[in-house]
């Protein structure tokens, strides 16, 4: 194997070379080349890796030294009883230069050998917090090695990175990977962010970060949020976040808004929320239409009702029309 264009395949199943034990700083410091540690996976989420363009594709891999880098769970792909994560850092002069997160059971292949160093789950997110915090370039793959460690350590690592006075960019990602992988812990989290934060761009976006949580109370505290934060725009996401969630509850809530609220700009918000659920949206359209709603709402509701094309909104609009011709 003496050109690039050679790969060494690493295998879950196949033993790589190992370091000596001892501080992972100490570890990566002396190496060169692709370095990787095994920590326990999250639960709640399939095996990492990278797979092909269909969602059939039964060929999976990730070249650690690819230049575009994509992953991603796969259905046909179920997670593996005892699934771990492998963290791969590549370091060149001593310094890290990529860091990247897969399931252990996802085949990598390297332009040079991949060794295995030893550490503990909490020293593998202090080193990653550590390095996210002084690399702006590779901040995303750290947050997203954070998101997948089972190590309880890792949810407060990703609030210190969502902290104010950090990046925006880095904040945003920080609350997305709070709200996805961290549980009930990381849905506190970004709440207090969603409702407290001074920045009301944070707050719409840890709306949204709430909205990907699977706890089950993630959507009533969004509703809590529509009705009470001061500011017009993030109310307005709010709703629309209440729209995506697939609630029961959402369309009631959303009228419910568009009666209260006392801003134009919300009032035509919520309008388009109701245009976004997924199965009653031209049924609340029309109810907009025909109830008690400022004219401003009832001429966005006919809007978004004349964009439908459903045979509903279409015989809705005939009824209209005739109505119009006979006065």
């Amino acid at each position: 194997m003496t050109k690039t264009g050679f790969f060494s395949i690493v295998l879950a199943l196949f033993a790589a070379p190992t370091f000596a034990a001892g501080s992972l700083d100490a570890d990566i410091s002396r190496a060169n080349g692709w370095v990787s540690w095994e920590v326990p996976l999250v639960d709640g989420t399939g095996p990492m890796c990278c797979f092909g363009d269909s969602r059939r594709a039964k060929t999976q891999g990730c070249d650690l030294d690819g230049r575009s880098w994509t992953f991603g769970t796969n259905s046909d792909h179920p997670r593996m009883p005892g699934e771990s994560l492998t963290i791969y850092a590549h370091v060149d002069g001593g310094k890290v230069d990529k860091l990247r997160a897969l399931a252990t059971s996802c085949p990598v292949r390297a332009n040079s050998e991949i060794h295995s160093v030893q550490t503990t789950p909490a020293d593998s997110v202090a080193w990653i917090g550590r390095y996210v915090a002084g690399d702006k370039r590779e901040s995303d793959y750290g947050l997203v090695a954070l998101a997948y460690h089972a190590e309880p350590a890792a949810t407060q690592a990703l609030a210190d990175l969502a902290a104010p006075g950090k990046p925006r960019d880095r904040r945003e990602s920080a609350l997305f990977w709070l709200g996805q992988l961290r549980g009930a812990d990381g849905a506190a989290i970004v709440e207090r962010y969603a409702t407290r934060d001074d920045d009301s761009n944070i707050r719409e976006h840890a709306i949204f970060a709430l909205s990907q949580s699977p706890v089950d109370d993630a959507y009533a505290r969004i509703v809590a949020i529509s009705g009470s934060d001061p500011n017009d725009d993030v109310r307005s996401k709010a709703l629309f976040w209440m729209a995506q969630m697939k609630d029961a509850r959402a369309e009631a809530d959303i009228m419910a808004a568009l009666r209260r609220d006392a801003s134009d700009e919300v009032r035509e918000q919520a309008v388009f929320a109701l245009s976004q659920l997924d199965k009653d949206a031209d049924r609340a359209l029309i109810a907009v239409i025909r109830g008690d709603y400022p004219r401003s709402a009832k001429e966005k509701a006919l809007f978004w009702l004349g964009q439908s094309g459903s045979d509903e909104a279409l015989a809705f609009m005939d009824e209209v029309l005739a109505k119009g011709e006979n006065h």
